[in-house]
């Protein structure tokens, strides 16, 4: 394989990658990031305002959320989706969102690097698409930190950029 691929692929060998994802957009930037060995944990302190949910996340405390029963966790969970398990992280990562609510994210990430995936992402422009040309002054149809990514709220994101 050629530099290019071992520097930007971060692999020497020339077996094929185990995933593509095609589109760089917000989804395709998350599924990268878990895809990457980033490991959703529920912080040791937290506690989520639905009081079933809570219950079950604190009967395995310290274990990654992807290690656990996903279809057990979600159950009982109501949102504008029909996939349990992204209902489910929706209510990790926004856990009062649906009732108006600002409540910081119930998880935590860790970098295990023994759970990384080799995988390219693909996609027809820079990464995040309407990132790049949200003003401080937009309005978005979604709410403001419904636009934040795993470990990085928009908020943080337009701070650094100095767009608020």
């Amino acid at each position: 394989m050629s530099n290019w691929g071992k520097d930007h692929l971060g692999t020497g060998s020339s077996e094929p990658l185990t995933a593509v994802i095609i589109g760089n957009g917000p989804s395709g930037i998350c599924l990268s990031y878990l895809l990457s060995g980033y490991t959703p944990y529920v912080k040791p302190d937290a506690v989520h305002p639905h009081p079933l949910l809570q219950r079950k996340l604190a009967e395995a405390p310290g274990v990654a959320i992807l290690d656990q029963d996903l279809n057990y966790l979600s159950e009982g969970l109501e949102g504008r989706c029909q996939s349990p398990v992204a209902l489910l992280f929706d209510a990790l990562l926004r856990p009062d969102t649906d009732f108006g609510g600002d409540m910081e994210s119930v998880l935590t990430w860790k970098h295990q690097k023994e759970r990384a995936i080799p995988h390219v992402v693909l996609g027809r422009n820079l990464p995040g698409g309407a990132w790049h040309s949200i003003e401080g002054s937009m309005v978005t149809l979604s709410r403001g930190q419904w636009m934040g990514l795993p470990d990085l709220p928009v908020k943080d994101w337009m701070r650094r950029k100095r767009r608020y």
